[in-house]
């Protein structure tokens, strides 16, 4: 029997494994570009590629993890990934070489996939197992908790340190917040679950896992369009020029206290009732940039879209750790390579409509579209949830 004790202790090495490997390995990235840019004269070829081969690296990682199914092995991946991430953030200040940035760039995207889905399915195996409610709001905080801390860190050492430099201090950073990790966290190898059985088909899981897949890549399309333009449309406003960063500031601090919150609603109300309410919310984020680009509207969009799009990830990945429970990162890891392709095309498109055009709207429009029609395919998931063995997801 754990304690609650035990039981927090193990969620905070969750979350800060998140910080690391999500909030540190990745997004410190966003901050360095133009710190970088002026300090070597970094190109925007050079910067586009480098979030490139970084994002490649994460679905490639989702890609492997999908197909692991050993306990043990999954344990040792993870671990190793706690540590890639700190390596890959801190060397990337040793260096000026382009080809060297690409590799360490691609291994910290393979570290971010291990720390997000690995971690998530190890927790949830571990919550399972232990008989806690299998939610993974608190888990997935750690997006919103990176995003703050990279924000606000970044402001406090730019002035003061060259970009190099800051490259280690992100790496130190990670590298303090891996002791209360490698304190805190359990051995997952004896969290294995028996495989699932019962009247329902493989086939109807598949069946199920599929249309949520084709939901969670419309919900990477209302992700990536905000994430990618939001500061942009900042930034060209006379009101906000400079104060792009505290707009994804404001992003940080909603996701931080949502995936929580998603968790009491989804208890209340039920886990379709608030995957609608989260899909629909991202929608009005995105419309709200269309209608008003004034400092409220955009503000508050940012401030919605923040909770919106965690809640949507902390849900949907709970769900389909709940029907696998036997390895919950298989599934996981299945949609997050097609939130990851979203991730890839849906920028691609909105921007060349941005140049076509002379502005966002159009692109605006055609991600609001998309994302009704990911309502569309939660609506098709609901439907097929009871074939699919999944009786815990109410509402």
């Amino acid at each position: 029997m754990i304690t609650t004790t035990d039981k927090l202790k193990v969620l905070i090495a969750s979350v800060i494994a998140v910080v690391v490997t999500v909030g540190i390995a990745r997004f410190s990235y966003t901050p360095m570009i133009p710190e970088m840019v002026a300090g070597v004269g970094l190109s925007q070829t050079v910067v586009g590629l480098l979030a490139t081969v970084n994002y490649a690296g994460y679905l490639t990682g989702a890609l492997l993890i999908s197909r692991i199914s050993d306990m043990g092995l999954k344990v040792r991946l993870y671990q190793l990934g706690l540590l890639g991430a700190v390596v890959t953030t801190a060397l990337m200040g040793f260096t000026t070489e382009a080809w060297l940035w690409y590799l360490l760039r691609f291994a910290s995207g393979l570290s971010t996939s291990t720390g997000m889905l690995l971690g998530a399915g190890l927790l949830m195996s571990w919550l399972l197992k232990h008989n806690q409610k299998s939610e993974l709001g608190i888990f997935f905080s750690g997006i919103g908790l990176g995003i703050v801390l990279t924000a606000v860190l970044a402001e406090v050492i730019r002035e003061r340190f060259a970009w190099d430099e800051q490259w280690v201090i992100y790496g130190l950073a990670a590298l303090v917040l891996l002791l209360p990790i490698w304190r805190w966290t359990p051995d997952y190898r004896a969290c294995a679950m028996p495989r699932k059985t019962g009247d329902n088909s493989e086939s109807d899981r598949s069946r199920f896992i599929f249309i949520l897949q084709l939901a969670y890549f419309c919900a990477g399309v209302g992700y990536v369009v905000t994430a990618t333009f939001l500061v942009a449309i900042a930034e060209s406003m006379p009101a906000l020029a400079g104060r792009g960063w505290q707009v994804w500031l404001v992003a940080g601090l909603a996701a931080t206290p949502a995936c929580w919150l998603w968790d009491v609603f989804t208890r209340r109300w039920g886990h379709w009732s608030a995957l609608y309410l989260a899909y629909v919310l991202n929608a009005v984020s995105i419309l709200m940039l269309v209608l008003d680009t004034s400092l409220a509207s955009v503000m508050l969009s940012s401030l919605i879209y923040g909770a919106s799009f965690i809640g949507i990830v902390s849900m949907v990945l709970a769900m389909v750790g709940r029907v696998y429970p036997e390895n919950p990162s298989r599934p996981m890891s299945r949609l997050t390579f097609s939130y990851g392709i979203a991730q890839i095309l849906a920028p691609a498109i909105v921007g060349y409509l941005a140049d076509a055009e002379g502005n966002y709207t159009n692109g605006l429009l055609m991600t609001l579209v998309v994302m009704a029609l990911g309502v569309v395919f939660v609506a098709a998931a609901h439907r097929h949830q009871g074939k699919a063995g999944a009786p815990a997801l109410s509402g």
